[in-house]
């Protein structure tokens, strides 16, 4: 019984006409914009000067193009913190293969890549990075990326000065 109420109750339902909307006019829409002038469409001025971007700058002439040799990514200038001699070949100037996100690049090249988890003031140079930590990297033979909560940041390292021994 149940089972039958639900039946018919679904299918009167569904069986139900849509109310109908009428549908608004092109003189009925010209003379709401001029009662409302929050309605209007804006239009930009025949004057006005249209923005452009500079032929000069792009993404790409502002980054530095990490390559596998098939896919690539980009990092912004100065998120290389490290880069060994054997591995130089790696950063190129035209992009060339597929281009892949930061976060897919890094973990298909985790052999060759490493990161280095930095502050907002370790990155502008305010705050120094530990000794410790930088001379890592060159024991390591991987090219390193200072990052900021996984995303690659432009960096200006300040090393911690070196106490002199007595």
């Amino acid at each position: 019984m149940k089972t039958t109420m639900l039946l018919c109750a679904m299918v009167a339902s569904s069986m139900a006409a849509q109310p109908l909307v009428p549908r608004i006019t092109a003189d009925e829409l010209s003379r709401l914009q001029k009662a409302d002038p929050m309605i209007r469409l804006q239009q930009p001025a025949g004057d006005e000067a249209k923005v452009g971007r500079p032929d000069s700058q792009s993404i790409i002439s502002q980054s530095t193009i990490l390559t596998d040799g098939t896919r690539w990514t980009i990092v912004p200038q100065g998120a290389v913190v490290h880069m060994p001699e054997i591995l130089k070949s790696r950063v190129t100037a035209e992009p060339a293969g597929e281009l892949v996100a930061w976060n897919d690049f890094l973990t298909a090249n985790h052999g060759w890549i490493s990161t280095c988890e930095v502050s907002f003031d370790q990155a502008s140079g305010k705050t120094a990075l530990p000794e410790e930590r930088t001379s890592l990297w060159s024991k390591q033979k991987k090219v390193v990326i200072a990052v900021h909560q996984r995303g690659p940041i432009s960096a200006r390292l300040k090393k911690e000065p070196t106490s002199p021994i007595p």
